[in-house]
């Protein structure tokens, strides 16, 4: 049997397809089965026999057949020099700093993360940092016979939890920082950590934060060649050698890297890109060059408006993000107008965290709804203002009537910081997925005149 392709997403099948059926508590793909074969699927991958004149490969983890049939189908994955990137924050600005440089160094990478997957046959919106173990094999295999010699992973916590990079090597593993988040998912923080050092134990050399708390014990278990890189220290030391709210001009190893980011947190991104960089075989000039006028990817530090005040939208969702993202702003800041919300869904033991962040830099605090899911707003809300001690937020469940009542009441020389969904267009809400973009958002109300005279 001649298959091509293997995928479990129904936009993907063409004819000569292995369709994988995946019954979850979140995913269920069944349903799709009888469009997949009129679409010209010729296996059908699924825990049990099917009423359909089609092959079928019974197996009861569906996953584990397909992951199997894949490493045949797509054999180039193989080929590509991996990079996997892991951390509560900062995944996604190194992953996009690295593939953007690997670019301008003409070699375009594979790309996996939170915002896109990138096969170097378009790029769609991701529905998961790491996805299945298949689908990333599927992923690199079609870069690698489009010419790619590297590919870009945003490894996550739950994806190594769950296995979905298992039998993978990478050439290079990323360590950005540890914070909280997920521990609904892994039970306690130092699952979560355990977790996170897993990458460490498939990866040929390991480049770990120096800066970060944790560094130590990564370097310690880390199974490969081990390289640090820190503010002043480590094999990739940086200096800020400038830093306003333009951008950020990076000193690493001698040579400086002048940006568009904003941030000193992002000072450390660019270092973790640019010894990724020089771990893959790159010289010296030819990371510097590569990362010059490196901007920020959408959604992250991203500036929607620049005039009396200013606006960003970051993605920042955890205690630690937001710390660092306010932290950044409020030099900047008048005054720092802040909105946010929390997840449903999701670790309730942030929530109060995350209050008592934004209270550390704001003046104004609104908080809204961000992605609900199956929660009720009211009661989400009241999780975070449990959090708040001197600062009373104003609390606007709509999330375009919060945005737009912070732009309202933003004056001469305020910054107003759109935090939670970043680069998403839309709203989690009962099962539905909802049109939104916070950046749009701004860009409407200014654009109407109601804001910036």
């Amino acid at each position: 049997m001649d298959v091509r392709e293997i995928t479990h997403l129904l936009e993907d099948v063409v004819p000569g397809t292995a369709f994988v059926v995946i019954e979850g508590r979140t995913f269920n793909n069944l349903p799709d089965v009888p469009e997949a074969i009129r679409r010209g699927a010729i296996l059908v991958i699924t825990p049990r026999h099917l009423p359909y004149d089609v092959p079928q490969m019974v197996a009861e983890d569906t996953r584990e057949a397909a992951t199997r049939l894949a490493d045949e189908v797509y054999p180039e994955w193989r080929t590509l020099r991996l990079v996997g990137i892991t951390g509560t924050n900062g995944k996604t600005t190194t992953a996009f700093l690295l593939r953007d440089a690997l670019r301008r160094l003409g070699h375009p990478p594979a790309l996996i993360g939170t915002v896109v997957w990138d096969d170097l046959h378009g790029e769609r919106p991701s529905s998961l940092t790491t996805p299945e173990p298949f689908y990333i094999r599927r992923i690199l295999g079609r870069a690698a016979r489009r010419g790619a010699r590297f590919g870009v992973m945003e490894v996550s916590s739950i994806g190594l939890a769950q296995g979905r990079v298992r039998g993978m090597r990478f050439h290079v593993g990323v360590l950005t920082n540890v914070g909280w988040d997920h521990i609904d998912y892994h039970g306690s923080f130092e699952e979560y950590l355990r977790a996170k050092l897993l990458l460490f134990k498939m990866a040929d050399r390991a480049l770990i934060n120096a800066d970060d708390p944790h560094a130590s014990l990564f370097e310690r278990e880390a199974t490969g060649s081990t390289f640090l890189y820190g503010e002043g220290k480590g094999d990739f030391p940086f200096e800020i050698v400038r830093e306003d709210a333009d951008g950020l001009h990076v000193r690493v190893e001698g040579c400086t890297v002048r940006t568009r980011l904003v941030g000193r947190f992002n000072a450390q991104n660019l270092a973790a890109a640019f010894g990724s960089l020089r771990l893959l075989g790159f010289s010296r000039e030819e990371a510097c060059s590569s990362l010059q006028d490196a901007r920020p990817p959408k959604g992250r530090m991203e500036r929607v408006h620049s005039g009396r005040f200013h606006v960003f939208v970051d993605y920042a969702h955890t205690p630690d993000a937001i710390d660092r993202v306010l932290a950044t702003l409020r030099p900047y800041a008048r005054r720092l107008i802040v909105v946010f919300g929390a997840g449903g869904n999701r670790d309730r033991g942030k929530r109060p965290k995350m209050a008592e962040a934004v209270e550390r830099w704001a003046d104004v605090a609104v908080l809204t709804t961000d992605n609900p899911r199956w929660e009720e707003p009211k009661r989400i809300n009241e999780d975070v203002r449990a959090g708040f001690g001197r600062l009373r937020p104003a609390v606007i469940e709509d999330r375009r009537a919060a945005i737009e009542y912070a732009l309202s009441i933003a004056r001469e020389g305020d910054v107003v910081a759109i935090l939670g969904k970043g680069h998403e267009t839309y709203q989690e809400v009962k099962g539905r997925k909802i049109p939104f973009d916070d950046a749009e958002v701004v860009r409407e109300f200014l654009l109407g005149g109601r804001g910036d005279d």
